[in-house]
């Protein structure tokens, strides 16, 4: 395969595309290449195929964007052409694409080389006409705005309050209030035994407010629906802290699901089995955000 030939291809496409600018720094122009001849190189597909494919984008004949309203099996809004190609390009994270030192997120890069319609903004994932994209892929979380030491320090005002004995973290054997824990449900099933029905909702509402500083109309005692509730908290913290009108979850490409930035919305996917929810990610001695991963 003639190289020179293969990158110079590659190139043009991406100044044409608006992927790069040609006064780029050589660096991201590279970046940016590299991914790409490795997504050729890997599928053998050789150059004429590539400039097939190329046509194929400018005459707007790769990618249905009804994928973006619809969800589902990505593939099957990408030409059978060029299906392979788009699989090996999905794989592919740049860092020429995302922010200085960041890798871009899978699809990001496929997407923008398959489809005049669909940019890079400066700030956000991808940019479809006027819609802003968010894409996750696999082990995809929600994310709230505090850290995980902050949050451990607001929760372990309730034990005062409510007179009760905070848990003890697995790992680092701090006293914290982990009820979203499975593995600590036992305990604050115990601990809170004694409460009345009127008090456990209390507390629980005092719990989710240290995600968000916001009362909760909390209508159940049961810890096993807590989790649920925290994730659409932490939604709802996410569309208010983004500029987004879409959130996607493309998994690995065959199941996506469109989000919008309808809370509501989202909490009805929550509540009938749509979103399902994972494991969390709230780590109460890290000054990383607490988030839950979702799917």
């Amino acid at each position: 395969m003639d190289i020179d030939r293969l990158e110079n291809t590659l190139l043009d496409h991406c100044y044409n595309m608006t992927i790069l600018k040609t006064d780029a720094e050589q660096k991201k122009k590279d970046s940016v290449i590299d991914s790409l001849v490795a997504a050729v190189i890997r599928l053998k597909l050789p150059i004429e195929e590539l400039i097939d494919c190329i046509n194929d984008v400018n005459n707007d004949d790769v990618v249905n964007l009804d994928f973006f309203d619809n969800g589902g099996n990505l593939y099957n809004y990408i030409n059978p052409k060029w299906t392979n190609f788009a699989k090996a390009l999905y794989r592919q994270r740049c860092v020429g694409l995302g922010t200085p030192n960041a890798a871009s997120g899978e699809g990001e890069l496929m997407f923008i080389f398959l489809s005049h319609h669909i940019t890079k903004p400066t700030k956000g994932d991808l940019k479809i006409r006027e819609r802003k994209i968010e894409l996750k892929g696999e082990k995809t979380r929600v994310m709230g705005k505090i850290t995980g030491k902050e949050f451990r320090r607001r929760t372990l005002t309730l034990p005062e309050k409510y007179t009760i004995t905070p848990n003890k973290s697995y790992k680092t054997n701090l006293d914290c209030v982990e009820i979203e824990k499975k593995k600590h449900r036992d305990y604050w099933n115990d601990e809170l035994s004694d409460f009345s029905t009127t008090t456990k909702k209390e507390f629980i509402n005092d719990y989710l407010k240290c995600i968000d500083n916001k009362d909760h109309n909390v209508d159940f005692v049961d810890l096993e629906l807590l989790p649920k509730e925290i994730v659409k908290i932490l939604y709802s913290e996410m569309v208010s802290d983004r500029n987004f009108d879409e959130f996607i979850i493309l998994g690995d490409g065959t199941n996506a699901k469109v989000l919008s930035n309808d809370v509501e919305k989202f909490n009805e996917k929550v509540d009938n089995g749509t979103i399902e929810i994972k494991s969390d990610f709230f780590r109460v001695n890290q000054n990383r955000n607490i988030g839950w991963y979702i799917d």
